[in-house]
């Protein structure tokens, strides 16, 4: 089914919203390519745990923090709200996650409804758009600018992966035959090959372009060619492709367990050369809730709790074996080893991420003519709903 057919045929409402042109919907609909993303099959998550809740101290960065003191769980509201959220099943939606095992949403009168369809960023914004979703954790995309571009609003208000130091859970994996044979050593040595993302209108791209900069190499230089992570490390053992951005727990599965890929890059030599606290996914508001500010400041307090109990759990071996089983319980990752071995994203503990990107991206964007123009940045990010959850928290 093409984007335009998705656009015209999902009619069935949460959240009926006013004031949305329908021309502009349709160009949200239309405004960039809608390239795959990589997008775990997820199943319906179970109905949420609620234990007592424990409010967390905020840290400035995503490293591990003492543990907090703990404060009487808040007194959860008669009426529940409830939420359509899309997730991706994958670990980088921990926040979510955690809040809802934890109860943190119940404490502040929300019932999460998971939407886990694999969708395209370009099908993703005109679900919110007309609030057929509430909210959605994924990727920054070109989808995105052109949807803001027409005036809907759909603000990224949070983090949802970022690449950071002691976070970086990307690598740049090769052939190992190649390696092996000497063909593919550096990244200098990918000039004319095919060179594998997930998504080329979104983040995936700007990590591409810095990575073949680091080897004195453009775009240009080599054939993008777009695929879903899971196939990657297959193609890579068949020399389908001669480098891939594989993403956790991918890369440890293609490097460390099936031996098909050596990493060029990895971790915190990756980091280095695309730069710190770089942002490859979100939390997107859609217009009803980010017009609703009791909701959304809820909602964000939340997630800030779960975020805060993430960063924790880094540091603390009880807490991190907590959140494994969270995670095990609402994603498709369920081998312990593979929870050991594998680099964890970046999800500040304050719930930030560095904005800037967004406007490097969009010179990339604007380019490869995914948008027609670009959009200001404080006009696709709005932390205001972080700020204000954080001083109810503190």
């Amino acid at each position: 089914m093409t984007r335009e057919g998705f656009c015209a045929t999902r009619r069935r409402f949460l959240v009926s919203v006013s004031g949305i042109a329908a021309g502009a919907l349709l160009a949200a609909c239309g405004g960039a390519s809608a390239t795959p993303t990589a997008v775990p099959t997820a199943t319906p998550a179970p109905a949420a745990q609620q234990p007592t809740a424990t409010p967390e101290s905020p840290r400035p960065t995503p490293a591990a923090s003492p543990t907090a003191t703990a404060a009487p769980a808040p007194t959860r509201p008669a009426s529940v709200r409830k939420m359509r959220v899309t997730t991706i099943g994958a670990v980088s939606d921990a926040g979510i996650y955690i809040a809802m095992a934890k109860g943190y949403f119940a404490d502040v009168g929300i019932e999460i409804e998971l939407d886990t369809a694999a969708r395209t960023a370009g099908e993703t914004i005109p679900l919110l758009s007309t609030g057929q979703l509430d909210i959605s954790g994924g990727s920054f995309s070109a989808a995105h600018a052109n949807a803001v571009r027409q005036g809907i609003r759909v603000p990224a208000v949070a983090t949802k992966g970022s690449l950071s130091k002691g976070f970086g859970f990307h690598a740049i994996g090769v052939p190992k035959q190649a390696y092996e044979r000497g063909d593919i050593r550096s990244v200098q040595d990918l000039r004319g090959k095919k060179f594998a993302v997930t998504n080329d209108s979104g983040m995936d791209i700007l990590e591409a372009e810095r990575v073949l900069a680091s080897g004195g190499l453009t775009l240009d230089d080599v054939e993008i060619v777009v695929m879903r992570v899971p196939d990657m490390p297959a193609a890579l053992q068949n020399e389908a492709i001669h480098a891939a951005e594989l993403v956790e727990p991918t890369a440890t599965i293609a490097i460390d367990q099936q031996g098909v890929a050596v990493a060029l890059l990895r971790g915190d030599s990756l980091v280095e050369v695309i730069g710190d606290d770089f942002p490859i996914a979100g939390i997107f508001y859609g217009p009803h809730v980010a017009n609703d500010r009791a909701l959304a400041v809820a909602w964000m307090a939340a997630y800030l709790r779960g975020l805060r109990f993430y960063n924790e759990a880094q540091g603390d071996p009880a807490k991190r074996r907590e959140v494994v089983e969270i995670l095990k319980q609402y994603t498709p990752l369920k081998n312990d080893q593979l929870y050991e071995k594998m680099v964890w994203p970046g999800l500040r503990a304050d719930g930030r991420f560095e904005p800037s990107y967004l406007e490097a991206v969009q010179d990339i964007w604007l380019r490869r003519k995914s948008i027609p123009e670009k959009v200001p940045v404080d006009r696709l990010v709005d932390f205001s709903f972080l700020e204000e959850a954080a001083k109810q928290l503190s």
